[in-house]
């Protein structure tokens, strides 16, 4: 008999599909900000998989994905438990905003860092924010009860779907050897998982730059790097406008995800309807391509190409349309969409790009990390 699993008013009942609400923060003109809940749980015992989207309000393919992937027919072959949070920011959700009109932090990089708290805080600095704080109180159900995690996300207009892969980041010390085993093992274990999703594969940035980032505070970064169990972000185009050919690949990779974590049986499905790029060698993400002088930007390449260092990327021409020259690859890699717009000023990025990346997928925090 699966575990009984509580989040908020959402109860699990074995066979069944429960929702409810998680209360998130109360507003000061009294009304309560909540997280719809769902809970779908099989009549075999088994993991505990949580999938959540929604987290920038101008990116809505994720709580698609979540409606589509949860039916009775998935319920009645699932062995274990599905908590979906189909809208971690409401707030956002309803104004189209990134970000909450309470809050203007982005929300994904707000969850728990594994920083101990400070005992000597300066109480003149703002303290965490009402978000912050009751987004902790939710990690901590997921440290509860989650075996792994996939944040649905959506990236540029023009982007291929994929996959972004956190480095494992382990504590040195006197233990250094063991954790960084550990590491080692995770980061294998999570590079299974997105292999069964089937998208394109690319590489967070490296390590001082991902905490630079605050990408391990993300969703699934705090949890990979806090709870030590596979959880990745996926990408899904467009936000506002989804793609249905992508919502049907992301429910596809999903339950494949699901069988290889032996919650679902039968076969793996095809990924149909999308692109998926494998430049046969590891990349990470880029904006650093960018323009030297203010011109009018005419990409000459498309979503999902591959490059070669030295290719031609995109022409500048001035207002009149006349040529300023050209803009060139720095680094091999893939296309992952033309940025925004044709106007540009000087230092804007010309395309995002996953560029070749050697450096490792597991690495050390920074000697200070836990201590500055």
């Amino acid at each position: 008999m699966p575990t009984q699993i509580t989040l908020g008013t959402a109860q699990s009942q074995p066979g069944t599909i429960q929702y409810g609400q998680y209360d998130l923060l109360t507003h000061p003109t009294g009304h309560i900000e909540f997280l719809p809940v769902i809970i779908a749980q099989g009549q075999e015992d088994g993991p505990c998989f949580w999938l959540t989207g929604g987290i920038h309000g101008s990116e809505h393919a994720g709580p698609l994905v979540i409606y589509k992937l949860i039916t009775e027919e998935l319920v009645s072959q699932l062995k274990g438990t599905i908590i979906a949070i189909p809208g971690l920011n409401p707030a956002g959700l309803r104004t189209e905003k990134r970000v909450p009109y309470h809050d203007t932090t982005d929300p994904n990089r707000l969850w728990p860092d594994g920083r101990p708290p400070k005992q000597d805080r300066d109480p003149e600095k703002q303290p965490p924010s009402a978000l912050e704080q009751v987004y902790a109180h939710l990690f901590d159900e997921m440290l509860a009860t989650a075996d792994y995690l996939i944040d649905y996300h959506n990236t540029y207009i023009h982007s291929i779907p994929f996959v972004f892969r956190d480095r494992v980041l382990y504590r040195p010390g006197p233990d250094e050897a063991e954790t960084k085993t550990a590491a080692e093992t995770l980061s294998a274990r999570l590079e299974e998982m997105i292999a069964a999703f089937g998208h394109t594969i690319i590489t967070e940035y490296p390590v001082e730059k991902y905490i630079d980032e605050n990408l391990h505070r993300s969703t699934s970064g705090a949890l990979l790097l806090l709870k030590r169990v596979p959880a990745f972000t996926v990408e899904l185009g467009s936000g506002l406008m989804p793609d249905q050919a992508i919502i049907d690949a992301a429910v596809v990779g999903t339950r494949n995800v699901l069988r290889w974590a032996g919650m679902l049986s039968g076969e793996m499905e095809p990924i149909m309807g999308i692109k998926v790029v494998n430049p046969g060698f590891q990349v990470r993400r880029s904006r650093a391509l960018r323009v030297d002088q203010a011109c009018i930007l005419i990409h000459q390449i498309k979503s999902g190409d591959l490059v070669t260092a030295g290719d031609a990327i995109a022409e500048m021409r001035d207002v009149w349309g006349k040529p300023l020259g050209t803009v060139h690859a720095e680094h091999d890699g893939l296309i992952l969409s033309p940025s925004y717009g044709i106007y540009y000023y000087p230092g804007q990025t010309a395309v995002y790009m996953a560029v070749r990346d050697e450096n490792p997928l597991v690495g050390p925090y920074p000697k200070d990390y836990f201590t500055a």
